[in-house]
């Protein structure tokens, strides 16, 4: 940018050096050839100017997106923060808890691991011995299974 600037001032000079120039022509054909490079000399610099003032307006923009990034990474930060891994003692699984002292009058509750990779907060929802979640749709076992019961039949095929 300060490249294209130089460059406009540079030429602005050169086209002042030459109305000066022109000015002690006699010679109408050579004043005609003064004033056409002046003219050409003011085009460059116009173009010049034309473009430093796109790339300015094109890294202003960038810099008005990065912000907002910045920004939302920031508030990301600030939520998760009220959060920690939890592994559920009886399955080994894992979920995000709600930290107690962060609760801000909310509901103990816990977030879905691959939905907070993502930078997606999403409430696992209880059912029965499971937590599902709604996005992902993964289930988190929350307690192991009882052992089954094994059912004998009265009518078992031997005793006949």
């Amino acid at each position: 940018m300060f490249a294209e600037i130089s460059a406009a001032v540079t030429s602005a000079k050169t086209a002042l050096e030459i109305a000066k120039a022109a000015h002690g022509l006699s010679n109408y054909n050579e004043l005609v050839a003064a004033v056409s490079e002046v003219n050409t000399k003011l085009v460059e610099a116009t173009v010049v100017a034309l473009s430093s003032l796109e790339k300015q307006s094109m890294l202003s923009s960038e810099i008005a997106d990065l912000k907002e990034k910045l920004r939302e990474v920031e508030n990301w930060e600030s939520q998760i923060k009220r959060y920690k891994l939890h592994e559920f003692p009886k399955t080994k699984a894992l979920a995000y808890a709600l930290k107690t002292d962060m609760d801000q009058e909310e509901p103990l509750h816990y977030l879905c691991t691959t939905c907070v990779s993502k930078r997606e907060k999403t409430i696992l929802q209880p059912q029965g011995r499971l937590l599902l979640c709604p996005v992902c749709k993964i289930n988190i076992e929350t307690q192991t299974s009882p052992p089954m019961q094994r059912t004998v039949s009265k009518s078992h095929w031997m005793s006949r």
